[in-house]
C-alpha cells in the first residue's frame, strides 16, 4: 500500500510511511479542472511547490475532446469556448497554444420535440437580449462574484418564470434556457433568478456573438491541459483521491492521506487549494468541521452530461435542438437531451443532457438511442456511442432562504481558515475566464496570508 503499516496508529502519522511516499509541498491542489490546473500552474510560476489531486487519468475537468480515429480531426465536445479576456489569452500563450476567435458553423437547425420526434418549424426563439441585459447590469457585482446586498434584491429570489413576466422576457426564454444549459435542479422556471443571471451573464452573452470568444486554433482544447499536466510530471497525482485529512486550526501542515495507484500517499502541505465540487460526498474525507459541514449540505445540483455518437441515421449537417409542443416557452422537461449538434466530421454528432438528477451513463443513452429513433421515426436505428462524459454535480445551488441568511458572505468566510482556499465553479461560475480570473486573485491572497 506504499506504507509502513498500522504500527503507529494513524493513518495520519507520518512514521507510517516510508520517506519516499511522503509528498512535502507549498500547497497542495484539489482538482485538476479549469480552476485546478490553473491554480498549480499558476502557483508554480509564482515560486511555489505543488502537488495536485485528480481522481481521472486526465486534467481539464469539463473539457473532453475526442479525435476521431479515421481522420485524426478532433472534436471538442465539452468546454467549446474560452471568454476572450486577457487571462485566457495568457494561459494560452504560456503554454505556446494559438487561439482564434470562434465562428458558428455553417448548417440546418431544426426545433423538434424530443419525446415525439415532431418538428416545429417556424419556431424562431427571440434572440434581442437587450431587455434581459438591461436587468443584469443592475447587479454588476454578479459578473465576478456572490457579493449580493443586504436585504437580498427580491428580484433576485424570484422564481425565473415570474422574472420573465415581470419583465416581459417570454420571447427570450427559451434562448436563455437552451444556451448555457445545465441548470435542470429544480426546472428552469423554478430557478432562481439569481442562479440564471450568474449563468447567462454578460461573459456568456459576448460569446454568442460572432468572433465574440476564443477556441484554439486547431479545435484541441484538450491541448491546454495535455500542456498543463505535462509540465506538472509526476506532480500531478491523477486518478487519485483524498481518503483522509487532517486541516489545522493552528500554524501546522495540512496532511492528506491519498490514495494513487501505486499506493498510498502522504501529503503534507503549508497550504490547500480546493476546487472540486463542495458536496459532502467529495469533501467528507476533509475532515469538514460543523460551520463546513453545515454550509456543505446545503448545496443541490443538476446533472449534465455530453457524448459522442455516429451511425444515427440523422440528417447530416442538421442541429437539432429539444421543444416541448406542450410546456410554456416550449421549453422541455428534463431528463433529456438539449441538443444534438453535428461535428466537423460528418456522420458523427456529440448531445448534451440534462437531469433534475445523476442518471448513469446507461441511462442517458438508452434515453439517446430512444430520442435518435424518435427523430428519425425508425425503429431500426442502432447508434454507436463513442465517448461520454459526466459533468455532474453540475450547478450547485442552495436554496432562497439560504441566499437570504447570508449563505455566500458565510462561504467566503471559509477563505483561509484551516489554511484551506476555495476555488471553483461552486463558489464563482462555471466560465473557465471567469474562473481563472477568480483563481488569480485568490492566489495571490493566500501566497500573502
Amino acid at each position: 500500500m506504499g506504507r509502513d503499516g498500522a504500527a503507529y496508529g494513524s493513518i495520519l502519522d507520518q512514521r507510517s510511511y516510508k520517506e519516499e511516499d511522503i509528498i512535502r509541498r507549498d500547497v497542495a491542489v484539489i482538482g485538476g479542472g479549469a480552476s485546478g490546473t490553473y491554480g498549480a500552474i499558476t502557483l508554480g510560476d509564482m515560486g511555489k511547490s505543488v502537488v495536485l489531486v485528480e481522481r481521472e487519468k486526465r486534467l481539464g475537468g469539463h473539457e473532453n475532446t475526442y479525435t476521431d480515429p479515421v481522420t485524426g480531426t478532433h472534436i471538442d465536445y465539452g468546454v467549446q469556448t474560452y471568454a476572450n479576456i486577457s487571462v485566457s489569452r495568457d494561459f494560452f500563450a504560456r503554454f505556446n497554444i494559438p487561439v482564434t476567435n470562434f465562428t458558428f458553423p455553417a448548417g440546418t437547425t431544426v426545433y423538434a420535440d424530443f419525446k415525439s420526434g415532431h418538428v416545429l418549424p417556424r419556431f424562431s426563439p427571440g434572440i434581442n437580449f437587450a431587455p434581459y441585459v438591461q436587468q443584469l447590469t443592475k447587479y454588476p457585482d454578479l459578473a465576478w462574484s456572490w457579493n449580493i446586498s443586504t436585504p437580498v434584491p427580491k428580484d433576485l429570489l424570484l422564481p425565473f418564470g415570474d422574472f420573465v413576466k415581470k419583465y416581459h422576457l417570454e420571447d427570450l426564454a427559451f434562448s436563455v434556457f437552451s444556451n448555457p444549459q445545465g441548470a435542470a435542479n429544480p426546472p428552469f422556471l423554478e430557478q432562481l433568478t439569481v442562479n440564471v443571471l450568474k449563468i447567462t451573464d454578460e461573459s456568456y452573452l459576448q460569446g454568442l456573438q460572432e468572433g465574440g470568444d476564443l477556441v484554439t486554433a486547431n479545435h484541441d482544447n484538450g491541448a491546454l491541459y495535455a500542456a498543463a499536466q505535462e509540465e506538472l510530471g509526476s506532480n500531478a497525482l491523477l486518478s487519485s483521491t483524498v481518503i483522509a485529512a487532517h486541516r489545522p486550526s493552528d500554524d501546522s501542515c495540512v496532511s492528506l492521506v491519498v490514495k494513487t495507484p501505486h499506493g498510498w500517499k502522504l501529503v503534507v502541505a503549508s497550504q490547500l487549494l480546493v476546487s472540486i465540487p463542495l458536496t459532502i460526498p467529495n469533501m467528507a474525507p476533509f475532515d469538514l468541521d460543523n460551520d463546513e459541514r453545515a454550509l456543505f449540505e446545503k448545496f443541490h445540483y443538476s446533472g449534465y452530461y455530453t457524448g459522442i455518437f455516429k451511425n444515427t441515421g440523422l440528417s447530416k449537417g442538421t442541429r437539432y435542438v429539444n421543444i416541448d409542443l406542450d410546456t410554456e416557452y416550449h421549453i422541455p422537461n428534463l431528463p433529456g437531451a438539449y441538443d444534438i449538434t453535428p461535428t466537423a466530421v460528418e456522420g458523427i454528432f456529440y448531445y448534451w443532457f440534462g437531469s433534475p438528477k445523476e442518471l448513469s451513463q446507461k441511462e442517458i443513452e438508452a434515453e439517446m438511442i430512444a430520442t435518435v429513433r424518435r427523430l428519425t421515426n425508425s425503429s431500426d436505428e442502432v447508434p454507436e456511442f463513442v465517448a461520454f462524459a459526466s459533468h455532474s454535480p453540475f450547478k450547485l445551488e442552495v436554496s432562497a432562504e439560504d441566499i437570504q441568511d447570508r449563505f455566500y458572505d458565510k462561504l467566503f468566510a471559509l477563505q483561509g481558515k484551516r489554511k484551506t482556499w476555495y476555488t471553483g465553479a461552486a463558489v464563482e461560475s462555471h466560465n473557465s475566464g471567469e474562473l481563472w480570473n477568480f483563481t488569480n486573485a485568490l492566489l495571490h491572497r493566500m501566497v500573502d496570508a
